[in-house]
């Protein structure tokens, strides 16, 4: 029995140690593909964030054949702008090999797979030198490709506001110097770039009548009745006015009167400045 038991710790002891040795230094991390965006090839986008208390930590991951300079931000002696990284030659080719300081990092580099043909097709072989407990794969579909194709299933899309669509997936677990490889296709007739599609776009679009929609849902939304509190101070004044003048009137009557009359009690005559009679002193108000 207390073999059993001392087995069954041997193996959970065993199982922590393995789980700990296997912790993965990443809060985040995503791979991000960008075909045909501003020049031909593939923009390759590799960004995260990583824990604290694994800083400063070392990044390996191989480059394409191809690819061109390879930029950064977060490594050690880097600046906020990207600028470039550290590469060495292996056995498996170019490969990244820099110290990053920072949490957040941003690797990025162009390669171009595509010959002169509409059928465009690529393969990009992703490895890491550290465990990810999870990461996501984001690929762009240019916008003037048709009949894409990603070789991943049970994938979601979305749309940004300059009507561009991604098609994402979350994937779990890639141990440490494990390739994962991801493959697309689609056509490109007249291999035109998302960028030039955007210009052409936003070229056509009016710019006057967008001015005028402009001002119509500012007008819409911030409109405010500036005029109903001038109307209701007018007749507020008037009213007052109004009610102003009758006193005055009501209390003028008995001296524009008495400018003429005389004393009712001993006949003497008013004088317009007196509030008594002069002779008898009867009040005149």
């Amino acid at each position: 029995m207390r073999t059993r038991n001392k087995t069954v710790f041997l193996l959970f002891a065993g199982f922590l140690t393995l789980s700990q040795a296997q912790e993965s230094p990443f809060k985040s991390f995503i791979i991000a593909l960008w075909p045909d965006y501003d020049k031909p090839g593939v923009l390759v986008i590799l960004t995260g964030e990583i824990e604290k208390d694994k800083l400063p930590l070392r990044i390996k991951t191989p480059i394409p054949l191809g690819a061109d300079i390879v930029l950064g931000t977060g490594q050690e002696g880097g600046t906020p702008d990207l600028s470039p990284l550290n590469e060495i030659n292996s056995e498996k080719g170019r490969l990244i090999d820099d110290l990053f300081i920072k949490p957040q990092f941003q690797i990025e580099f162009y390669y171009n797979p595509f010959d002169k043909k509409e059928n465009r097709e690529s393969e990009y072989t992703f490895e890491l030198n550290h465990l990810l407990n999870s990461y996501h794969v984001a690929i762009q579909i240019p916008l003037a490709s048709d009949q894409f194709i990603f070789s991943e299933s049970d994938i979601d899309s979305v749309r940004d506001d300059h009507g561009l669509k991604y098609i994402r997936k979350r994937f779990d677990l890639l141990p440490p110097n494990s390739p994962q490889t991801f493959s697309f296709s689609y056509f490109n007739k007249n291999e035109r770039l998302t960028v030039d599609v955007l210009q052409e776009m936003l070229d056509v679009m009016p710019s006057k009548d967008l001015a005028i929609d402009e001002n119509k849902y500012a007008v819409e939304r911030y409109r405010l009745p500036k005029y109903q509190p001038y109307v209701i101070l007018a007749f507020v004044v008037i009213a007052i006015s109004i009610v102003f003048f009758n006193s005055e009137k009501k209390e003028l009557k008995p001296t524009e009167k008495n400018k003429k009359n005389f004393c009712t009690k001993c006949g003497e005559k008013i004088k317009y400045q007196n509030n008594f009679c002069s002779n008898c002193g009867k009040p005149l108000i």
